[in-house]
């Protein structure tokens, strides 16, 4: 049950037998792997189906952190077996299309704009993926901001990698990443010659405001 509360809306599950998956909130009957023409049909008229906007007001605003919107999954209990848990979730599905058009596809998009005469401030981006594990907490395996993962079972026609770059709309990229000082994903190089054959690229990076380049080789011979 979705309800305005004085200056907000509530959300309370009252009735769990009147909505799919006992959701409190549904917006369009729910899509699936057995059934089409659910959802509401988006059209080019109407490319969304919710649209929620915000803004500064026309003044500065002051030191903090802003979302638009927020979404936040709370664990208290012990866990355990073969559990996914998401604070949020984007979602496209190609129910058995052929789908050879050439725009982009994707679960999420996050974009970032500046219009032109802006100046973009430092660390901005388009996607910002933050882990938090402060003194105390225990790292207990393999943890990252950014995780690839999937299921390629499928044909291989084309080529999928975790990082896909294509060209930007306009100009180039200066970096293929940028690292501060002290990030841990750096290290000194040791002693010794690499020797590259067979056709090689360099990807430029950029280590504590010192460009780097990162080889990749045809064939790389250690000695």
């Amino acid at each position: 049950m979705l309800k305005f509360e004085g200056n907000y809306w509530s959300a309370n599950d009252n009735d769990p037998g009147d909505r799919d998956n006992n959701a409190s909130v549904l917006i369009g009957k729910k899509a699936n792997s057995v059934g089409t023409g659910l959802g509401i049909a988006l059209t080019n008229a109407m490319p969304q189906v919710l649209e929620i906007n915000g803004n500064d007001g026309g003044a500065a605003l002051t030191a903090a952190a802003y979302q638009l919107t927020r979404s936040r999954m709370l664990l208290t209990a012990a866990q355990s077996g073969d559990l996914s848990v998401f604070g949020l979730q984007g979602h496209l599905k190609n129910y058995g299309a052929s789908d050879t058009s050439t725009g982009n596809k994707a679960g999420v998009w996050a974009y970032y704009e500046a219009t032109s005469g802006a100046t973009v401030a430092a660390n901005s981006c388009a996607i910002m993926a933050s882990i938090d594990v402060p003194s105390g907490a225990t790292i207990g395996g393999s943890v990252g901001a950014v995780q690839c993962s999937g299921n390629l079972g499928g044909t291989h026609t084309g080529k999928a990698g975790c990082l896909h770059i294509p060209n930007p709309a306009a100009g180039t990229w200066d970096f293929f990443a940028i690292f501060g000082s002290t990030t841990g994903a750096t290290a000194a190089g040791g002693a010794g010659t690499c020797t590259l054959s067979g056709g090689w690229v360099k990807l430029p990076i950029l280590v504590n405001a010192t460009t780097y380049y990162i080889p990749a080789a045809v064939t790389l011979t250690n000695s």
